[in-house]
């Protein structure tokens, strides 16, 4: 935004007077589409001739009525019909507004008349009022909706967050609202408001979440309904998850949505590029073509064209797997937007400065109709991918986009003094292509100077959410959760995008993600069916030795009657997982969920049952199953008391396995004990 004061019309690129009509077709109006910078009405204000305000005039170059005509148009006042008017036209609305007819807008979007002319062509608008609409009095009735209508919250949301998020808020895509959740039940505001900082009157301060790149309003923040409160609840009548067999740690570092958002079905962008010029078709107005998008996949995406083709909801589909990333103690789905720009250093300030955009856009222009005359050096600046967009990445081709840019803004008298053109990619900066410096950022971004933001829209149904299937939907070698590519680098010096694994970002090690994969794929099943195995053991010697009650011709055992007891705690820590396993259809997904929520005390069992058998069984003339059931305890004990005192993904990924590591030995041991009985009965 053009500042209030300005000493020439170079200084000033977005006014309130262009911001009203370029923004004003998402904006409800009022604040700074209806009252300029001292709290004066913009139509008011330059109507009074004591103002001295020119219809169009540069108006002492003021950022709110440069080249302004608020007199003829009108102001953008709050339009409440826009959200509380089940079929408002909102598309009559935008057209009005383009037309400069601001006053006009909110009458023809509501439907109670027509306008001819438009304030953009120099004609004062006529309005046509729909005469059926009103009564004998003058009055309108009007099918007001107390609660905003899922479409009227679109009419704006819908195609920012198809570029910033992937969201399309469609039945395909989203299990609430094909349940007939509305936005509002969730974003509650004024008296059915639940947070203190928004109940009470009707103030419209309409609860919000917590984005990672938006800082407006944060005062709000996390005003709105979470997840647990439904999910927890049973409000709005939804079902209430228990989550059975889910380690509880995962709920306290995952969030909700990192399982339930498994996948995007709309394309989101990845890489925003402001520093070449897009030739893509279908690009309008003219000066979008100074942004270039790429989307998940690293592909080039003409986000502007397709968005003036395709309708509304009808986005095109394509899936991809969210990045996850940790924002404040949590692991979330994110988009993190890498941008590359150009920017202006100047001297003893801390942050980057960017040139207007528009200025960047016609030296662009200008180079495209006459290559040789209008900045030649721009010439260097190839598509090295093929990709059929041109990409800035090597050495030279920064050095002349700089001295391009830098000659433009010499001419046009917009570089300050000491001041330095730079190249800004993602969180590093040039002056030259060559020597790069850091720009402080925080672990979820690419750059300060890029948007980040959280995915909590487009929800899965539950059995489409990550570890419907089992632990090894994360947990198994190779699985997408940690080894999907997260991108660092867009173009190298051949164009080409560099990536790392999910597990970098995250943190996780390398070692602790295969040790997870190691332990569910690996290690479970073996403790399983070892249970399975040493419960057929017991099965044997039961049998063998008279079904329970005639056990005192084991030697191995001792004399002491206490061993019924011990074979008691051996049956139960066997016997119960035995039947989950059995019956559970041999270790599927709701077999393991079970022995997930028993594992601790089967671990506790068989830590029981392997010290009785160490002190009370004559397993020392076997030293080899001695020292097995010893080491199992100690790895067992250990283990245990990690895990009991530790929170840490690395560490707990590697002591889990080693924690099974000791249950599979005190499995082993106890069926080598058995098996050991077993044959000292068979040759008595």
């Amino acid at each position: 935004m053009a500042g209030k004061q300005n000493d020439n019309a170079g200084q000033i690129d977005l006014t309130s007077y262009s911001f009203a009509y370029m923004c004003g077709v998402c904006h409800p109006g009022g604040g700074p589409v209806e009252f300029d910078r001292k709290g004066n009405r913009y139509d008011k204000f330059a109507a009074d001739p004591k103002n001295g305000i020119t219809p169009g005039g540069l108006n002492g170059f003021d950022g709110d009525y440069f080249k302004s005509k608020w007199a003829e148009s009108g102001v953008l006042e709050a339009d409440c019909l826009l959200c509380h008017l089940k079929g408002y036209n909102n598309e009559a609305r935008k057209e009005q507004i383009r037309a400069l007819n601001f006053r006009w807008a909110a009458t023809v979007g509501a439907g109670f008349g027509e306008v001819t002319g438009m304030v953009a062509n120099g004609e004062a608008p006529q309005l046509t009022y729909n005469r059926s609409l009103f009564g004998k009095d003058g009055k309108i009735s009007l099918p007001i909706i107390r609660e905003t209508p899922n479409e009227n919250c679109l009419f704006c949301h819908r195609e920012s967050d198809w570029k910033k998020r992937g969201s399309s808020y469609s039945p395909r895509t989203d299990v609430h609202i094909r349940a007939g959740l509305r936005c509002v039940d969730c974003h509650l505001t004024a008296r059915k408001a639940e947070d203190q900082r928004i109940k009470g009157k009707e103030e419209h301060q309409i609860g919000k979440g917590d984005d990672p790149g938006g800082f407006v309003r944060d005062d709000l923040d996390n005003t709105m309904r979470r997840c647990e409160d439904c999910h927890l609840k049973g409000l709005m009548g939804a079902p209430v998850i228990k989550h059975k067999g889910l380690p509880p740690i995962h709920l306290e570092k995952l969030a909700c949505q990192t399982c339930h958002i498994p996948w995007r079905q709309v394309k989101a962008a990845l890489v925003q590029d402001a520093s070449v010029f897009n030739t893509a078709p279908r690009i309008a107005p003219p000066p979008k073509r100074i942004w270039s998008f790429y989307g998940p996949d690293m592909k080039p995406w003409n986000y502007y064209g397709y968005a003036l083709t395709y309708p509304e909801g009808l986005q095109p589909l394509f899936t991809f797997n969210p990045v996850v990333g940790w924002y404040k103690g949590k692991i979330y789905p994110l988009n993190r937007v890498y941008t590359l720009w150009v920017g202006i250093k100047k001297p003893g300030e801390k942050g980057i400065d960017q040139p207007h955009m528009k200025d960047v856009f016609m030296m662009w222009k200008a180079h495209s109709e006459d290559p040789e005359k209008n900045y030649p050096e721009l010439k260097l600046i190839k598509d090295d991918n093929k990709d059929g967009f041109l990409e800035v990445n090597r050495s030279e081709e920064v050095k002349a986009l700089l001295r391009a840019v830098g000659n433009m803004l010499k001419v046009k008298g917009k570089l300050p003094e000491g001041s330095k053109v730079v190249f800004v990619n993602g969180n590093c900066y040039t002056v030259d292509g060559i020597k790069w410096e850091k720009i402080p950022k925080k672990p979820y971004e690419y750059s300060p100077y890029g948007s980040v933001f959280k995915f909590s829209h487009d929800i899965s149904p539950a059995k489409n959410a990550l570890g419907a299937n089992g632990c090894t939907d994360c947990h198994s070698f190779n699985a997408s959760f940690w080894e999907k590519p997260v991108m660092t680098i867009p173009f190298d010096a051949k164009g080409k995008a560099h990536y790392e694994s999910n597990s970098k970002f995250l943190g996780v090690s390398p070692l602790s993600v295969f040790l997870g994969a190691l332990r569910q794929e690996v290690l479970k099943p073996i403790l399983f069916y070892g249970i399975l195995f040493g419960f057929g053991c017991l099965l044997l010697i039961l049998v063998r030795g008279g079904w329970v009650f005639n056990l005192e011709a084991f030697e191995i055992f001792s004399s002491n009657p206490g061993y019924r007891l011990m074979i008691a705690i051996l049956g139960a820590a066997l016997l119960g997982p035995a039947i989950v396993i059995v019956f559970g259809d041999l270790i599927s997904s709701p077999t393991i969920g079970v022995l997930e929520t028993i594992h601790r005390w089967i671990g506790v069992g068989l830590i029981l049952v392997t010290l009785w058998l160490l002190l009370k069984a004559r397993v020392q003339k076997v030293n080899g199953i001695f020292w097995l059931g010893l080491i199992g305890v100690v790895f067992m004990g250990v283990s245990g008391m990690v895990l009991f005192i530790s929170d840490s993904i690395n560490i707990r990924q590697i002591v889990f396995a080693l924690h099974d590591i000791g249950a599979i030995l005190l499995t082993a041991f106890a069926a080598a004990v058995l098996i050991f009985a077993f044959l000292r009965i068979q040759r008595s």
